[in-house]
């Protein structure tokens, strides 16, 4: 047994005065005179010995009352296996994450969170030592804090767009608990407890006691923009740019009506109508046409309450008038016709010999065409190689004398020419279900007639290089390269009649379109707030090693590195709200806009069951639903184990019955 107030033992010291109170007898006794006392004698000394029982046994009982008393005071109570000597942790993580607007049954659940994490520290002992945690882990989450500040601390707390990851809080907490050495320690979850689809088991030390305290919203109700993105990769100047816009009822109730509202640079450009049913996703259309050049921003919007932080969805276009395109060495008309100017004037075509290239102006091109050339020096290598790292795409048609290939080959990581071979075979079918191609036949004919290859170089394997077109016997005809953020495209044959009919046959234009649409097709249209991952710019104007994020009068830093994959830059916290930010260098230039959206993980409503909570965090998480018993007896045994001061008030009251008993009835 131990004691929450031991100093109150002190108290036991009062015990002397039932003792004194017996030892001294301060009654007077009146004298009478008999004339024979013999008698008088017997009864005088039966009844000594009567009174001397019977004053033993009230002081006895007295000083049980009077110690149970002090017992009492004194808050004993046995140790339970949650209570260990030594410094107790108790930490409360309070869950501000946008899910917690819903409305329970007493109100919103995050204050009701609140009123529970105030109901814990006020049951908690003044000497408790008490950590509080939110989902920014917030620099106050380091420290350890008396009740009041605590309580202090909770009532400052507003919901944060920081989505809950109370894996990672957990498992700092079991961190702290470890590195500095506490006895025990006791976690207070305050949550919705959203299952999240990538939750994993956390493995905690066994002196760790979970409390799970619940907050449940009495009813589901939530509609959300999930994401955007384009119909078709690639955007033609003064054409329709089509949207699709993904959104999802998360709520009970199917939606009868509702609306989206499309902006392009703050303008309203379009509202679109829908119904969704209850846990469903739509997939809506929108549209726009801009005369804008560069970088365009939009925003997609609804109205939904209570959780809002999903009403809108930003993102950003980088507009381009034409996608430019060089042609480098022998000329070809079939390339000319793929990227000739009445192609709906999507292409800048240019032709340039292969001694009359012009390295610095490499970068301004989209794709780069390598014709069939006879000589390849070290220098254009190198500026290929920093092209392509960049962002660019290369094509290579090779010449009849593929040995001048061979330090280029070695320089990019692309596989060798070996001899020719004779082939007489055509191009397999089963590329066109490739997902580099396959997305350019809406539908593949049952016997269609694939270009026939009369001879081709053989290509060595390689590690990293993917086939594109090959032969019915697998000898590869086409093969991709990623290199940093582009790629390299390597036939393994000129475009020469002599050697195939792949430049008369359809494919060729449709994989030649693909490759210069790839660039296109890796346009991101947004970005998630507080996601660790690299985003990547790849247009580089003057010194990029200050970037700064600029949004209206807001601007902030951004960490950010050059390298192979061109220039990229991280998120920091200090970038907390959702919408388009300009990207400027150092010289205050804009370089690119990004759009930044919320995580969509807390639109999802869907909680863990007790069962996938231990599945978690193991079988000794404790779920307690937000009720003030509850609570108090969570934090009771923490402080306390199996509390006995009820027991010795029931003895200490037993013990005045029995005195009063024994002076009642007990005769002298």
């Amino acid at each position: 047994m131990s004691f929450q107030n031991p100093t109150f033992l002190w108290a036991l010291l009062l015990l002397i005065i039932p003792v004194i109170i017996h030892l001294f007898n301060f009654r007077k006794y009146k004298k009478v005179m008999f004339s024979n006392v013999a008698m008088l004698k017997k009864i005088q000394t039966e009844s000594r010995k009567t009174r001397q029982i019977k004053k033993w046994l009230v002081m006895v009982a007295r000083m049980l009352a009077l110690a149970a008393l002090v017992f009492a005071f004194a808050r004993p109570f046995l140790p339970n296996e949650n209570t260990k000597e030594g410094r107790q942790l108790v930490s409360i993580y309070l869950d501000n994450s946008e899910s917690m607007r819903a409305e329970g049954e007493d109100g919103q659940l995050f204050e009701n969170a609140k009123n529970s994490a105030r109901e814990i520290i006020e049951n908690l002992p003044l000497e408790a030592e008490i950590q509080i945690l939110d989902n920014a882990l917030s620099p106050f989450s380091n420290r350890i804090h008396t009740p009041a500040n605590a309580i202090k601390l909770i009532d400052d707390l507003e919901i944060d767009h920081h989505p809950n990851e109370i894996q990672r809080i957990v498992q700092k907490i079991n961190n702290k608990f470890i590195s500095e050495g506490y006895a025990s320690q006791h976690t207070f979850a305050l949550s919705d407890f959203q299952q999240k689809s990538t939750a994993n088991s956390v493995t905690l030390d066994s002196n760790l006691n979970l409390y799970m305290v619940r907050s449940v919203p009495s009813y589901l109700q939530n509609l959300s923009i999930d994401s955007v993105w384009l119909e078709e990769p690639v955007i033609k100047p003064e054409s329709p740019v089509k949207l699709k816009i993904q959104v999802s009822n998360n709520g009970d109730q199917d939606i009868e009506s509702s609306s989206l509202v499309l902006r392009i640079n703050g303008v309203q450009q379009g509202v679109e109508s829908f119904g969704i049913s209850a846990k469903s996703q739509s997939v809506l259309d929108m549209a726009f046409t801009s005369s804008t050049k560069g970088w365009v921003s939009g925003e997609v919007s609804l109205s939904d309450v209570p959780v809002i932080f999903d009403n809108q969805y930003y993102f950003t276009l980088n507009i381009k008038s034409r996608i430019k395109v060089i042609q480098i060495g022998k000329r070809s008309t079939s390339i000319e016709k793929v990227f000739s100017q009445e192609n709906d004037n999507v292409f800048s075509f240019i032709k340039v010999a292969e001694g009359n290239v012009d390295y610095a102006g490499l970068a301004g091109y989209d794709l780069i065409i390598l014709n069939e050339l006879t000589e390849i020096g070290s220098g254009f290598a190198e500026e290929l190689r920093r092209y392509t790292e960049h962002g660019g795409i290369v094509v290579i048609f090779p010449n009849a004398s593929v040995r001048k290939y061979v330090p280029l080959s070695t320089l990019l990581g692309l596989p060798s020419f070996d001899g020719l071979t004779k082939k007489d075979l055509s191009i397999t079918p089963q590329n066109l279900k490739q997902p580099f191609i396959r997305d350019v036949y809406k539908r593949i004919p049952k016997n269609i007639l694939l270009p026939k290859v009369k001879q081709c170089f053989s290509l060595e394997d390689k590690v990293g290089v993917q086939t594109i077109l090959s032969l019915k016997d697998n000898s590869p005809i086409l093969v991709r390269k990623s290199l940093g953020t582009g790629s390299l495209f390597q036939f393994a044959l000129p475009l020469d009649g002599s050697f195939s009919n792949l430049s008369e046959h359809e494919l060729f234009v449709l994989t030649m379109l693909k490759m210069a649409f790839s660039k296109s097709e890796k346009q991101r249209l947004a970005y998630t707030l507080f996601s660790k991952d690299a985003i990547g710019v790849s247009s580089l104007l003057g010194s990029e090693k200050k970037i700064t994020l600029v949004k209206d009068d807001y601007s902030v830093l951004a960490e950010s590195a050059i390298n192979k994959g061109g220039l990229r830059f991280w998120l920091n916290d200090e970038v907390k709200e959702s919408g388009v930010y300009s990207v400027q260098n150092g010289d205050n230039k804009e370089i690119a806009s990004v759009a930044l959206n919320y995580s969509r993980s807390e639109s999802i409503q869907r909680f863990a069951s007790n069962e996938e909570l231990e599945n978690q965090f193991g079988s000794s998480v404790k779920v307690i639903q937000s009720a003030t018993a509850a609570i108090k007896n969570a934090t009771d045994s923490i402080s306390s184990g199996r509390p006995l001061w009820k027991f010795f008030i029931l003895l200490c009251l037993i013990f005045l019955l029995i005195e009063i008993l024994l002076l009642r009835f007990l005769k002298s």
